[in-house]
């Protein structure tokens, strides 16, 4: 197909509503001057209605299920798929935080790996376009986690969270290097959504673009390896940006515990009651 054309350029009336969105929105993204496609803008609400049918079909085999069975289906059902996704990721989420704190972050984390998982996959289906092809689409993810993790730090921790930046050793002779320590931890934390972006947006562009090419050149056969790798970089693609965001929230955990432990065990009791 065409650069920028999928099944949905097929749907009547399309490229009427692609050339109404242009004209709303200048053709152009506010960061960077991205180009819109409304290719990725589709292609997003169908990964999205695809995670809200498997949700859908997931809660109703759990209502289905007798009071204390906690027994998976014979089969293999959404209620097992999901099940499977969530302990999965919970064990991912464990390799750098509590499981306690796994549960808590969970509601951020969990629809974000399974949004970027789903559309990394799309893109293995000749004729749909990824969303996580588009940068304002990954920086949208990159920058959610960006902005959580630091809400949830000055949450718990408020100025304590900036403290941390300019003396990271928490020592009081750490408070001379705080001039050379603040603008270097600060950069790092502002440069961490385009890198997760980036990384994200790069590999999966590259991916369906070889894809692309070779179901072009033989669409029968020749494209299987490809399909293979392609389906390994969606999943690997996935497991890095997920594990990356799962280590910042977890240096956030991390903090907490020192901050608490520098203020005295007294507040223990007050942050606990914050975080839930």
């Amino acid at each position: 197909m065409p650069k920028h054309h999928s099944w949905f350029s097929f749907i009547p009336g399309f490229e009427d509503f692609e050339r109404a969105i242009a004209e709303l929105g200048g053709g152009e993204g506010w960061l960077f001057a991205e180009a819109i496609h409304v290719q990725h803008i589709v292609a997003l609400l169908l990964v999205l209605a695809v995670m809200l049918a498997i949700a859908v079909f997931a809660r109703n085999g759990l209502a289905k299920r007798e009071p204390g069975d906690i027994l998976p289906d014979s089969t293999l059902t959404a209620r097992n798929f999901v099940e499977l996704l969530m302990e999965g990721l919970l064990g991912l989420m464990q390799f750098t935080m509590s499981r306690e704190a796994a549960l808590r972050h969970f509601w951020i984390i969990g629809p974000l790996a399974f949004f970027i998982l789903f559309s990394n996959l799309l893109g293995l289906i000749p004729g749909f376009l990824p969303p996580t092809e588009s940068f304002n689409t990954t920086f949208a993810c990159g920058t959610i986690v960006f902005v959580y993790y630091n809400l949830d730090a000055i949450r718990r921790m408020g100025l304590g969270h900036f403290a941390h930046m300019a003396n990271p050793v928490g020592e009081p002779w750490g408070w001379f290097l705080a001039p050379l320590f603040f603008p270097v931890e600060l950069i790092s934390h502002f440069i961490r959504p385009v890198s997760l972006s980036v990384r994200l947006l790069c590999n999966i562009a590259g991916d369906h673009l070889v894809l692309a090419v070779f179901i072009g050149i033989a669409p029968f056969l020749l494209p299987i390896p490809f399909m293979a790798l392609g389906l390994f970089v969606a999943l690997v693609q996935t497991f890095i940006f997920t594990l990356l965001s799962c280590v910042y929230i977890g240096e956030v955990e991390a903090n907490v515990e020192h901050h608490l432990h520098a203020h005295g065990h007294g507040d223990h009791g007050h942050e606990a009651a914050a975080a839930h």
